[in-house]
């Protein structure tokens, strides 16, 4: 059957002459250019922009030879149809132009390369065939062969057929594809800024590299953003204006694109990909912690409006009473002594909370300047005291490394018990007994695999923090320590922004009521302000003395070291 079917579509070279009266007589369809001369045609190129389907003729090529045939055959081709789309969908808008034309009668034929220029998918290839056998469309031409409505419709259909194919198996070979490559730990698609995708590799095992213009760049966003003191459209200008930094394409950075960047796991190391979370083998910009850290900045400051002029305090301290914030104000009055303009800066709550009423007042720069600096007071630290603690601090560490040892030796423990449980868990969704999907579904899966998997990531952060600890945990007391020492000189010869940073280093949950300033101070601190509590170092810091070294202001210091080693 299939042979005389086949047999049947081959007559499609021929052009049948019964309606012309010549009853069982046929001639080749080259010496019949009269009939084909009164026909209207289309003619239709098309180049697909997915990469699924670029190893095609060009637009140009296709164009030529639709001339060859035109001239060949001196045929009437009214209009050229040209477009760069996929047709493995529905919905192009120039075939769908194209075939609106011959259902409203204004043409009879298409002439194109090859029917799967026509369709890759069953409605469109539908809808041709349909036409065709309704002798709606009266032909359609490609190089060497000619579909007619009296043909048999068995062989344009296996021809549509395997267009169709050839798009259901590369799409199954691409999502294979690209789901090997996200198991090896390389995020399918474009990456972020500050990252580059690997052009030259081979397919399936390009890899992802740090963009070494942009990388640096990148951090140095996230650091302002984690100080806490820059919203997202102050960053964005600095970064424009006084970085130059441009996206590949070259254009400034929007607001959308900064938090886009702000909000993307693919920068601590992990990046989701069909419903699964996956660890990249990239090199992770930032920490889990300082991405958490991150997502609370912005939870907490929503998106900002952007204001030229920084004025001191902005948005740091909240009102006492009703929970809005802190507005600062400037002011120019006349100063009645002199007659001069005086300048002058007040702190008040913004009152956006129209639900709770508010009686504060408005409180002196000068006043909350005075307030902030009697916090700094409170845990300034002598100098010599620093130098003092710092050299205690340094033949300490040699303990820390020993504690380095146990912590990453839990870690490695807590590991390879998260790799046991991923294991366990794979095995028991892919059993036998599992096939039906009744004792792990599919959503289960996904679930508690993406909770192992950020488990194990959490975990390897740690173990990797662990390398650096000793020298981290040296170099984050010196910097508390001389913090200590120096912020009170630095708050008093810094601007309107470093005053705010040192502010904002102090504590938390800053807040106003009856113009006074309440401070939660950082832990570290608190344990200073604690320790200056003592007599001797309060006379040290009040009369510095010109020898450190003395036995009985070490035993002091010693003392209260004691109750700051931890």
């Amino acid at each position: 059957m299939l042979g005389a079917a086949l047999k049947g579509a081959v007559c499609q070279h021929h052009y049948s002459l019964e309606q012309a009266g010549w009853v069982n007589q046929t001639v080749p369809l080259s010496y019949n250019y009269s009939y084909m001369n009164q026909l209207r045609y289309l003619a239709y190129a098309r180049k697909s922009t997915d990469s699924e389907d670029m190893q095609v003729q060009s637009i140009p090529d296709q164009e030529r030879e639709f001339d060859r045939i035109k001239q060949s055959k001196n045929l009437n081709v009214i209009k050229v149809f040209c477009e760069s789309k996929s047709a493995k969908k529905p919905g192009r808008p120039m075939f769908n132009d194209m075939m609106q034309m011959i259902q409203n009668g204004e043409a009879d034929g298409i002439i194109c390369w090859k029917l799967n220029r026509l369709a890759r998918n069953p409605l469109d290839g539908g809808q041709i065939q349909w036409l065709l056998q309704q002798g709606t469309l009266k032909s359609i031409i490609v190089p060497g062969k000619e579909y007619l409505p009296t043909d048999n419709v068995l062989l344009m259909a296996v021809e549509l057929g395997i267009a169709n194919q050839f798009i259901l198996d590369l799409s199954k070979d691409v999502r294979r594809g690209l789901h090997s490559k996200a198991e090896k730990g390389w995020r399918p698609g474009p990456v972020g800024l500050g990252y580059l995708n690997d052009k030259y590799g081979d397919k399936g095992s390009k890899q992802i590299f740090k963009d070494e213009e942009r990388f640096p760049l990148v951090r140095k966003m996230w650091d302002l953003l984690l100080t806490g003191a820059y919203t997202v459209p102050r960053i964005q200008k600095i970064v424009s204006d006084e970085w130059g930094l441009r996206t590949k394409k070259g254009t400034k950075l929007s607001l959308s694109t900064i938090y886009g960047i702000f909000t993307k796991p693919f920068y601590y190391g992990e990046y989701s990909f069909k419903g699964e979370v996956h660890r990249g083998k990239h090199e992770a910009m930032i920490t889990v912690a300082e991405f958490d850290r991150a997502q609370a900045i912005l939870c907490k400051k929503g998106k900002p409006r952007s204001k030229e002029k920084r004025l001191p305090f902005n948005g740091i301290i909240s009102c006492g009473e009703c929970g809005g914030m802190i507005t600062s104000e400037e002011k120019h009055k006349p100063i009645k002594s002199t007659g001069q303009i005086g300048h002058y800066i007040y702190h008040h709550c913004s009152r956006r909370k129209k639900d709770k009423p508010c009686h504060q007042k408005a409180i002196n720069h000068e006043d909350l300047k005075s307030q902030i600096t009697a916090y700094l007071d409170s845990i300034t630290i002598p100098r010599e005291f620093l130098h003092w603690a710092l050299d205690v601090l340094r033949s300490n560490n040699q303990i820390e490394e020993q504690n380095r040892n146990t912590v990453l030796k839990n870690h490695e423990h807590n590991y390879k018990s998260c790799l046991a449980r991923v294991d366990n868990l794979v095995n028991l969704y892919i059993s036998p007994e599992n096939a039906q999907k009744e004792l792990l579904s599919e959503d289960e899966y996904k679930t508690r695999k993406n909770a192992l998997v950020k488990e194990r990531t959490q975990i390897e952060a740690a173990m990797r923090a662990v390398g650096e600890r000793v020298d981290e945990w040296l170099e984050l007391t010196e910097k508390t320590f001389e913090f200590a020492t120096y912020a009170r000189h630095w708050f008093e010869k810094g601007d309107y922004e470093q005053k705010s940073h040192i502010l904002q280093a102090l504590g938390q949950n800053f807040a106003l009521f009856d113009g006074k300033l309440t401070i939660h101070l950082q832990e570290p601190l608190l344990t200073i302000k604690n320790g200056m509590e003592t007599e001797s170092l309060r006379n040290a810091r009040l009369e510095p003395s010109n020898s450190p070294s003395n036995n009985g202001e070490n035993s002091s210091f010693e003392a209260v070291f004691s109750a700051w080693s931890g």
